[in-house]
């Protein structure tokens, strides 16, 4: 076997039976097999020698393999304990296993943000390398896309980019135009923050056990100059809180749809700072409309 290269997949599964292992649908553990793939998402994160990057949900490490390539370090975060030791033991024939950092728990912390303890230790790496950037490369268990991607963008640091695998459906939206139907907050909220793109579109062959759904690749690189109002993560959450709100009764006008949404809440809006955005559906206001139509109307904010 060619340094470097990995096992077939009969001899991990094999591994995994003798530990009694098998793939969970409830947390999203659909293994991608094709190796161009993983060496596709790591090659498009754009890595260099100085960069820390988070892999989330690492698996059996196939993609953990393509990332510590090139980069600084890597820091795997892996919630299920039954996959360590295997999981390990694939780290430590690595060439540039040294480089990877395994943290066994949960990415999403009690409250939904991140785990404090991943923020910490991503923290402290980041701070042994001046000028290092924290980029995020993964094969998202499907059952935390949302939640996670929540929590990455109103975390303290802010990934400089991203490249994900995704559930097409959702790649689709993060990439969506005002007035198609798959444009929503989420759309919006990404949009503010990183320029999206749809890199590929992915069939369920090449996972297993094969997913139920279409999946697609989608990258993410920090607009700039950065929007010095997304600067703080607690302006960034009250982002995503305003959006969803707007965002909470589609067919509606957004004066509506705002009104009701701050009946419940009992947020302070300023809807006469809407102008003539009130009279629009959510679905119609460009991305590059928001980050002003949130400060005008949310007071407190700059």
């Amino acid at each position: 076997m060619k340094e470097g290269a990995r096992e077939p997949f009969q001899s991990y599964r094999r591994k995994l039976r003798a530990v009694g292992f098998r793939p969970s649908r409830s947390m999203g553990q659909n293994f991608l097999l094709d190796p161009a793939l993983n060496r596709f998402i790591a090659e498009s994160l754009g890595t260099t020698g100085k960069d820390l990057v988070l892999e989330i949900g690492p698996g059996l490490g196939f993609l953990t393999r393509e990332l510590a390539r090139s980069a600084g370090q890597v820091i795997a975060v892996e919630l299920d304990g039954r996959l360590r030791d295997l999981l390990l033991s694939e780290l430590a024939g690595m060439p540039a296993g040294e480089r990877v950092e395994l943290l066994q728990g949960d990415i999403l912390g009690a409250g939904g943000g991140l785990n404090p303890a991943v923020s910490a230790r991503l923290e402290t790496a980041l701070a042994r390398i001046p000028g290092s950037r924290l980029l995020v490369g993964a094969n998202l268990p499907y059952s935390i896309v949302g939640p996670c991607l929540a929590a990455l963008v109103g975390s303290d640091r802010l990934a400089a980019a991203m490249v994900l695998m995704l559930q097409r459906e959702l790649a689709e939206r993060l990439a969506a135009t005002p007035g198609s139907k798959a444009y929503g907050s989420l759309s919006v909220l990404l949009g503010s923050l990183y320029r999206v793109e749809l890199l590929r579109r992915v069939g369920p062959e090449v996972f297993r056990p094969r997913p139920r759904v279409g999946s697609a690749i989608v990258r993410l690189v920090r607009l700039e100059p950065f929007n010095s109002a997304f600067v703080e993560a607690g302006a960034r959450r009250a982002y995503a809180r305003f959006l969803r709100q707007a965002f909470s009764a589609r067919r509606k006008k957004l004066r509506s749809a705002l009104a009701q949404a701050a009946a419940t809440s009992g947020d302070d809006l300023d809807l006469a700072a809407l102008g003539r955005h009130g009279d629009q559906r959510a679905g119609a206001i460009p991305v590059e409309e928001w980050p002003r139509l949130w400060r005008e109307v949310c007071r407190g904010f700059p």
